[in-house]
């Protein structure tokens, strides 16, 4: 017997349960679907247990007033189905939209059970319920069947294997992961669909994997991660194990191409701009006068993780293993999206630099010249940013030389003098406190920034303020207490 809460998982993930979820799970059995048409009557035959599926544009037709909406949910509820599928319409159609939200109200509030479905074909949704009901495992390939055949589709047009990951997810209404061999994140995508998405990702980025799902592998290393703590269903299985196989074809193509592209005598720019920008980081070994076997492995490790971030027409890889420098030139049509330069980052596990977005390719050489000015002068800083962005190349040379400045060091340990008292981890403790507080704008990320809870940083400040005599929503206080805490720490290490 096929439940709503069954049809809802496996077939409409997106769907949101009418009257919350208990309305979806509790529901009687689903026997039939009936499509209510534009006309009356509204339906063909409507028998106990039948699942009634609601077109926005039909019930404009059938209830034109909301007067008209109670002899249908008394229908409904007379009969009685088992449930109600609202399917939402076109957005230029408002009238349209409004009725069926006057529906769910009174389908709520006669305690029936129902989903409501984006925009879709009326006729497609009941060809598919009906064949979950009658053949629950052939409709379930045949829905997998789908994904594989669009996300072939996108494989085939270039897309990128973190294009298909979004297609999975959004399909799945499931936050997804792409992890390489090591289990480096190369692709992760949270579909607004699914409301346990986000907090989902944030838990994985921050590196508390305990509510994943054990991954997807994929035949080429590396898997496809289900995030969040609901077991996979069928259709989850189903579908991801085709695309793990797509998705291993589409790295290993990725790969292929940006080794010819590496190995070619020009190095030509990604046909996903202009405008690009350059992103540079420290190639350790070479950096450092080691030239091991083991560094030289290492290093080539990181580049091949490094071509799987991205498209070939998004990222190009320049130079070889025996470069100064990862050098990176990134397609960005966006200008300053940070977001692959994050991930590089992390994949590296160190400070890159981002030139200006640049849109002839003779500019190039200038926007390396100028990322590699930029990351020296991040790497001068006490605490480097993860990514740091040429536009801010003042702001980083000017902290780098605070302890330049006259009398700077005798001046900050003056402001900072009625909290430079005690033990040193105590001291420590504080210092750290304030300049999270002061650079990251509030209790909870500097919280965050220190990985403590937030009632511990709120009571540390009070403390701080009552030691000191300060507020520190003084604003002549926070810039020069900012600049004191640099000085000071740098000082000390």
């Amino acid at each position: 017997m096929t439940r709503l809460a069954e049809i809802r998982a496996e077939l409409f993930p997106g769907a949101r349960p009418l009257g919350g979820q208990r309305s979806a799970d509790d529901g009687p059995a689903v026997a039939w679907v009936r499509v209510m048409k534009a006309r009356v009557p509204a339906f063909d035959a409507l028998e106990p247990g039948d699942l009634a599926v609601v077109p926005a544009s039909a019930l404009a037709v059938v209830a034109p007033t909301a007067g008209d909406l109670g002899p249908l949910v008394a229908a409904f509820r007379s009969t009685p189905i088992s449930g109600v599928l609202l399917v939402e319409g076109d957005s230029l159609a408002p009238a349209a939209g409004a009725r069926l939200d006057e529906l769910q109200a009174a389908v709520e509030a006669a305690g029936l059970a129902g989903l409501r479905l984006s925009p879709a074909d009326p006729a497609a949704i009941e060809r598919t319920v009906i064949g979950f009901i009658v053949g629950r495992s052939g409709e379930l390939e045949r829905q997998a069947g789908l994904l594989e055949a669009d996300l072939e589709r996108r494989a085939l047009a270039g897309e990128g294997a973190a294009a298909i990951v979004a297609a999975a997810a959004e399909f799945l209404a499931r936050a997804l992961a792409l992890e390489g061999p090591r289990g480096e994140v190369l692709a992760m995508h949270a579909p607004a669909a699914a409301l346990d998405a986000a907090p989902a990702v944030a838990a994985y980025a921050a590196g508390r994997r305990d509510g994943a799902v054990p991954r997807v592998p994929l035949p080429s290393g590396g898997g496809i991660v289900l995030l969040g703590a609901r077991p996979p269903t069928e259709l989850e299985r189903l579908s991801l194990g085709r695309a793990a196989t797509l998705l291993a074809l589409e790295l290993a193509r990725e790969e292929a191409v940006r080794r010819a592209s590496d190995s070619g005598g020009r190095e030509a720019l990604p046909s996903g701009g202009p405008p690009w920008v350059v992103v540079l980081a420290q190639q350790r070994g070479l950096a450092t006068g080691e030239d091991t076997p083991a560094e030289r492995a290492a290093r080539e490790q990181l580049r091949r993780e490094l071509r799987l971030l991205a498209p070939a027409r998004r990222l190009g890889l320049r130079g070889d293993l025996d470069s100064l420098e990862f050098r990176l030139v990134l397609a960005a049509p966006d200008g300053a999206d940070l977001e692959l330069p994050v991930r590089i980052s992390t994949v590296l596990r160190r400070t890159v630099a981002v030139s200006r977005p640049f849109r002839a390719a003779a500019d190039r050489p200038t926007a390396e010249a100028e990322a590699r000015s930029t990351l020296d002068a991040a790497l001068a800083l006490p605490d480097p940013p993860a990514v740091a962005r040429a536009d801010r190349l003042a702001a980083y040379r000017l902290m780098g030389a605070l302890h330049n400045v006259p009398d700077g060091a005798r001046l900050a340990a003056a402001i900072l003098a009625p909290i430079l008292v005690g033990r040193p981890d105590v001291r420590r403790e504080r210092l750290d406190t304030l300049r999270a507080v002061l650079e990251h704008g509030g209790v909870n990320e500097a919280a965050l920034a220190l990985g403590v809870h937030r009632n511990t940083i709120a009571y540390r400040l009070r403390r701080i303020e009552a030691l000191a005599g300060w507020r520190l929503a003084d604003p002549e206080l926070r810039l020069p207490l900012a600049i004191a805490v640099r000085i000071v720490q740098e000082d000390q290490i």
